[in-house]
Parts: C-alpha cells; sequence; structure tokens
C-alpha cells in the first residue's frame, strides 16, 4: 500500500511539474532576429507591370525583444499593356525595426515597421509599411510565420504574408516567402545565415 501510495503521489507532481513547465511563462523561443540573407522575388503588379529583384536584407537584435531591420533591392521590370511594352529599372531600400515576444512555446508575436525609398526610371518616392504577425516553430526544423501588412509607397496596399524557414543547421536557413495585397503579388526564395 506504502509503495503505490508512494507510485502514485510520484506520478501526480511529475504530472503536475510538467504542466506548469508547459504553461509557465515563456522568456525566449530562441528564434534568430541577427542575420544576413540573399534572395530572388517576383513582384507582379495588377496594371501590367512583372519585376524581377535580386535582395540583400539584415537584422540586428538591439535586446531580448527590439530588433533593426534593413534592405536593398535591384529590380529590372517590364511592362506589359496592350498597346505598348516597356522597360523599368530601379532600386528599393528600406530600413525598420521590430518586437517580438513570446505568446507560448515555440510562437512569437511580431511587430515591424520600416521606412521605404523606392527610385526607377519613371519615378522615386518615400513611404513606409507595417507589419503585424506570428511567428511558429512547427517542426523541430521548419518555421513558419505569417499575418497582415499595410505599405503606402506610390499607392496604398494592405495585404496578407507568409513565410517558410527550412533550418539546414544552426546558422544556415532556407526559406520562401509570398505577399497577397491588392495591387501586387510577391513570391521570394531567400538565402539566410543567423550570426
Amino acid at each position: 500500500m506504502k509503495k503505490t501510495l508512494m507510485f502514485s503521489a510520484l506520478a501526480a507532481a511529475t504530472l503536475t511539474g510538467n504542466a506548469l513547465a508547459q504553461n509557465a511563462p515563456v522568456r525566449d523561443n530562441g528564434f534568430s532576429y541577427t542575420y544576413g540573407q540573399l534572395g530572388y522575388d517576383r513582384w507582379d503588379y495588377d496594371n501590367g507591370l512583372d519585376v524581377d529583384a535580386l535582395t540583400a536584407e539584415g537584422a540586428f537584435a538591439l535586446d531580448e525583444h527590439v530588433f533593426l531591420r534593413g534592405g536593398v533591392s535591384f529590380y529590372d521590370g517590364d511592362y506589359n499593356r496592350s498597346r505598348w511594352d516597356d522597360d523599368v529599372d530601379g532600386h528599393r531600400m528600406y530600413i525598420g525595426a521590430g518586437m517580438h515576444t513570446p505568446l507560448n512555446r515555440g510562437l512569437d508575436l511580431e511587430l515591424m515597421g520600416d521606412v521605404i525609398y523606392d527610385d526607377n526610371d519613371f519615378d522615386d518616392e518615400m513611404g513606409y509599411a507595417l507589419r503585424a504577425g506570428l511567428r511558429h516553430r512547427t517542426l523541430d526544423m521548419v518555421e513558419l510565420s505569417g499575418g497582415v501588412v499595410y505599405e503606402d509607397i506610390y499607392d496604398d496596399q494592405f495585404g496578407v504574408y507568409g513565410q517558410g524557414l527550412l533550418n539546414i543547421t544552426p546558422a544556415v536557413d532556407v526559406g520562401a516567402r509570398i505577399t497577397l495585397a491588392d495591387d501586387v503579388d510577391t513570391f521570394g526564395v531567400f538565402g539566410r545565415y543567423n550570426f
């Protein structure tokens, strides 16, 4: 009888401890917010402009919740309209900041804001973008993130975004991303190095 009671008490303590550990506040999910990456993106605009862009981006964690981010894209595009075709080349730069906080084990809330400068053959403009979303460690080697985005440059755009990361090594990831907005859809692939 004593052995049964001791075993029951030990099992209850173990289960209670595991439940408390799972519900305990999460301080850090171990996501990397300090990295550099290179990628290729395709921007498809509703007005007939199709753009190929090469992009270099990076982020730097200032502390456990705040990070800086920035990037530059060099692009080449073609207008395919019924009456005429034309070519457009340009570059786009952005700099911004973000914050993240754990909501649960393996799940972060992310908020980001960027100032954007775009310069091409026809025009140049300064604008901004705001993002709010979630980042989730779905499997040991897979992270998924997604949310909503609002961008105001040339025209305002509201949409949704998604991204997947495959952790090849602790330092190297490969990923794919998509944004579906009012007047433009973007698709991209990239390689990332985590510092």
